[in-house]
């Protein structure tokens, strides 16, 4: 049995739960928007299979989406990157991106890149679906 890795973030001291296993990315509509799982690390050898699965979310599904990082073991400023142009993407189809269940890694990781990212994070991910909580009711991270 393989012993499960440590997740590793780029400048904090503060790390996503530490789950074993692969990247998966799935999604289903929940409340009239896109609900995108995201599991394992995203990095270089995973940005480009995020990016196609928001990208054919956003523009052949729905475009109000909140991309779950609950199960996110690892993320790098690549990861970022891809939100960020999904986040573009969906405010191009008249929709937006929400991040949900990311924790204080998400926030420390946005502030060692030191640029200015759009999201909208919330704590979970009932409080992000806009059946629970109308839109701008989540905090707008800007590093």
């Amino acid at each position: 049995m393989k012993a499960a890795r440590t997740p590793k973030i780029v400048g904090s001291s503060r790390k996503p739960a530490a789950l074993g296993g692969p990247f998966v990315c799935s999604w289903s509509a929940v409340g009239g928007c896109a609900v995108i799982r995201v599991a394992g690390r995203v990095d270089s050898s995973t940005t480009e299979a995020f990016a196609h699965e928001l990208q054919h979310v956003i523009t052949t599904k729905l475009s109000q989406v909140v991309v779950d990082l609950r199960r996110v073991t690892a993320m790098d400023a690549g990861g970022l990157d891809v939100l960020t142009e999904a986040y573009e993407l969906a405010t191009r189809h008249q929709g937006w991106l929400r991040v949900a269940g990311a924790g204080e890694w998400f926030t420390d990781l946005l502030r060692a890149t030191r640029e200015t990212r759009p999201f909208e994070h919330y704590p979970s991910l009932a409080e992000a679906l806009p059946a629970y909580r109308p839109a701008g009711g989540g905090s707008e991270l800007r590093a």
